[in-house]
């Protein structure tokens, strides 16, 4: 704690406390209200103001008797089919929207140069989606324009990429891959996530094809605390008279 900061100890401890939920702490046992006095040096009011505001934003519960818990505010999704974020969102109940960054035509000559196409003007889509009020992730998407143009005027504040392309555009996306790795985000992407950096998070990257088109060429940076990975198999040495086909199953949100 700074006090000499201008910033109230209670907001630097609320800042701290939603930098650690982010970066996967307390999903055990959220801290007692002792032990942050203790571990802070701050007095009962100035933690209990803290931990009200979590409360406030949906982040944690206090329940007489337990204690202080962190709110179930992880997602899951499958892997292995092309999904979409915003109708798995809806199908959970969650009200899905975005707020659009950047949208418009921008020219690309490596990553046209790299899936072999003449044209290298794409569209350009760059969002911060939401689940309810949650920051979950930034999308940052390119599609060659030749196959894109009627996205340009798309308000995609409430709507499916998937389902715009095919409403517009005739075009549904046939095979795809995506890759998953751990990254830092930067001061800007932090700021936009509403996390405190430096902050661990997953870079989704993932390519879309129709046939042996590029499609799409998307990057999606999401919040560490807002995901989970689960895995599903069965065994196809397994005995019995009707041996389970193999099958793997991912999710993440």
């Amino acid at each position: 704690m700074d006090r000499e900061s201008p910033l109230p100890l209670w907001a630097q401890l609320l800042d701290d406390l939603r930098a650690r939920i982010a970066a996967g702490e307390f999903l055990e046992r959220f801290p007692t209200d002792k032990e942050m006095i203790e571990q802070y040096n701050v007095s009962r009011q100035t933690v209990r103001e803290a931990v009200r505001r979590l409360e406030l934003d949906g982040v944690v519960v206090r329940h007489r008797g337990r204690g202080t818990v962190l709110t179930n505010t992880r997602f899951e999704q499958h892997l292995g089919t092309l999904y979409s974020l915003f109708r798995e969102l809806e199908k959970k109940g969650h009200r899905q929207w975005s707020r659009v960054l950047t949208q418009d035509v921008v020219e690309d000559p490596e990553l046209a140069e790299l899936h072999n196409l003449v044209e290298t003007k794409f569209f350009h889509l760059e969002r911060v989606r939401f689940a309810d009020d949650l920051e979950v992730a930034i999308d940052s998407i390119k599609i060659p324009l030749v196959f894109s143009k009627p996205l340009i005027e798309v308000n995609f504040e409430h709507t499916s990429l998937y389902d715009e392309l095919e409403r517009l555009c005739g075009i549904i996306p046939s095979k795809g891959d995506e890759r998953i790795a751990p990254i830092l985000l930067n001061d800007l992407e932090a700021g936009l996530l509403g996390v405190k950096p430096p902050c661990a998070a997953l870079l989704l990257a993932r390519t879309t094809f129709m046939n042996d088109l590029l499609l799409e060429s998307r990057t999606t940076k999401i919040r560490g605390d807002r995901y989970c990975f689960v895995s599903s198999f069965t065994n196809t040495q397994s005995v019995g008279p009707n041996p389970a086909s193999a099958e793997i199953t991912s999710f993440v949100i």
